[in-house]
C-alpha cells in the first residue's frame, strides 16, 4: 500500500530529524524516545533507509550530470571536427594560418576525448610507489645483514670483525 503524501511528507521530515541527531552524536535510543519510534532498532531502520534513499538519489544526480557532460563533450568533439576538416585542404595547401587553426582543433578534439576517457573512468589507473623513511631503513638494515652476512658475496668493510684493510696499491 502506497503511503499518502502527508505520510511520506511526515516520513521525510522525521527521518530528517533523525538524521541530524545522529550527526549531533545522538544514540539509536535517544533518537527513538524523541522521535516516537517502536524501539531503537526502528530508528535505526529508518536512518539507514534514508541513507540509502539519498545514495540512491544521489546516484542518478551524477548519472544525469555525467550524461549531460558527455554530450556536452562529443558536441565540442563534432564542432572541432568540423573546424579542422574545414581548414584541412587549405593547411594541406601550405596556407600557416589555417595549419595553426587545425592544429588547435586537433589538441582541442585531443583535450576533449582526455576528458571524456576521464569522466567515463576508462583510463588504467596509474601506479603509484610510495616510499618511507622507515621502509627506506628496513631494506638498508636487511642489506646489512646480507653484507655482514657475506651473504652477497662481498667482504665486509674494512675493520669489521677484525680485518685488516686491504693494502693499497699493486701487489707483487
Amino acid at each position: 500500500m502506497v503511503a499518502s503524501k502527508a505520510q511520506q511528507a511526515a516520513t521525510a521530515e522525521r527521518r530528517g530529524k533523525a538524521i541530524r541527531m545522529k550527526i549531533d552524536g545522538a544514540t539509536y535510543t535517544e533518537i527513538a524516545e524523541a522521535l516516537g519510534y517502536h524501539s531503537r532498532g526502528s530508528a535505526c531502520t529508518d536512518i539507514r533507509r534514508a541513507l540509502e534513499k539519498h545514495v540512491i538519489e544521489e546516484g542518478l544526480a551524477i548519472e544525469t550530470w555525467r550524461e549531460l557532460e558527455l554530450q556536452r563533450f562529443e558536441a565540442e568533439i563534432r564542432d572541432h571536427i568540423r573546424l579542422r576538416n574545414a581548414y584541412w585542404d587549405a593547411a594541406i595547401g601550405g596556407d600557416t594560418k589555417a595549419a595553426e587553426i587545425v592544429d588547435r582543433a586537433r589538441n582541442s578534439i585531443r583535450k576533449a576525448v582526455a576528458d571524456e576517457c576521464k569522466l567515463l573512468g576508462i583510463n588504467a589507473p596509474q601506479r603509484l610507489e610510495v616510499l618511507t623513511i622507515d621502509a627506506l631503513d628496513v631494506q638498508i638494515q636487511r642489506l646489512e645483514a646480507e653484507l655482514g652476512a657475506g651473504a652477497l658475496g662481498i667482504p665486509a668493510a674494512a675493520g669489521e670483525a677484525g680485518q685488516a684493510p686491504p693494502a693499497e696499491g699493486p701487489t707483487g
